[in-house]
């Protein structure tokens, strides 16, 4: 990736880079680099050489036993860096796209010397890691207690957050999602059934409405109240916008097919 592409990247003020000036910002030489839904960035057990940052698509990072069973750790979206290691040993997960994504590739070496040569850049990663390690709390204290309805609830609130901060939009708009139940319940720790039957329970309530791939919230306040979520705990800043506009309105999600 050259000056002028990291001059125009999508996601250069929510990245890793936002902080850098203009001569300095060009961390990764590579071409950026697409990949199709399916592949993996790196494999669990892989030695990690290079960190990704997402420019566009969605990318779960992801945890195999023994004997095949998968538990979906962290949905990685644009403006979002993956892999990242402070030393070269072996990633405890693997990374692979939910859709077809668009990376930029950095050298590990690189951006660890880049780090070590400006604090602001330094600061921001920190930050950014420091962002994803208070999702993954939230998500273990939400696998560990709470009820299955509750862990639906409070991923489809997560996601909804994280995505409306990263994409603003007018209200009546909707956000693409690329997961099935599958996806679900890998992350929440449930069967695509249950996760089913979660989410028919959720509509039966009122609370959301789904169909043709599009998840509809329609009531916020509800979800919150049945997720048992906090806001700003949630978005991990302020959110007085974000609830200005779920208790406003009902809002949209635009999900994939939501298959087994």
């Amino acid at each position: 990736m050259n000056i002028d592409t990291c001059r125009f990247c999508p996601v250069r003020l929510q990245g890793v880079c936002g902080d850098l000036p203009t001569p300095e910002i060009t961390l990764a030489p590579a071409p950026v680099q697409v990949m199709a839904a399916g592949q993996d960035l790196f494999s669990q057990g892989e030695p990690c050489r290079q960190v990704f940052m997402i420019l566009d698509g969605w990318v779960c990072l992801y945890e195999l036993l023994e004997d095949g069973r998968r538990q979906i750790l962290h949905f990685a979206l644009p403006g979002d860096i993956v892999g990242f290691r402070p030393d070269s040993r072996s990633s405890p997960f693997g990374a692979q796209a939910l859709s077809q994504v668009c990376l930029c590739p950095i050298s590990r070496s690189r951006l660890v010397e880049a780090a070590q040569a400006n604090a602001g850049l330094a600061f921001r990663l920190a930050c950014m890691l420091y962002d994803d390690g208070a999702e993954a709390y939230e998500r273990l204290t939400s696998i560990g207690r709470k009820t299955a309805l509750e862990r639906v609830a409070t991923l489809l609130l997560e996601l909804f957050y994280r995505l409306r901060r990263r994409v603003p939009l007018s209200r009546g708009e909707t956000l693409q999602i690329p997961l099935t139940q599958t996806h679900i319940a890998d992350a929440v720790g449930l069967t695509a059934v249950h996760v089913n039957r979660m989410l028919g329970l959720l509509r039966q309530k009122g609370v959301i409405e789904y169909g043709n791939g599009v998840f509809r919230i329609l009531a916020p306040s509800r979800l919150f109240e049945i997720a048992g979520a906090d806001a700003q705990v949630m978005a991990g800043r302020p959110a007085e916008p974000m609830s200005r506009h779920l208790h406003s309105s009902s809002s949209c999600i635009q999900a994939g097919p939501l298959s087994h």
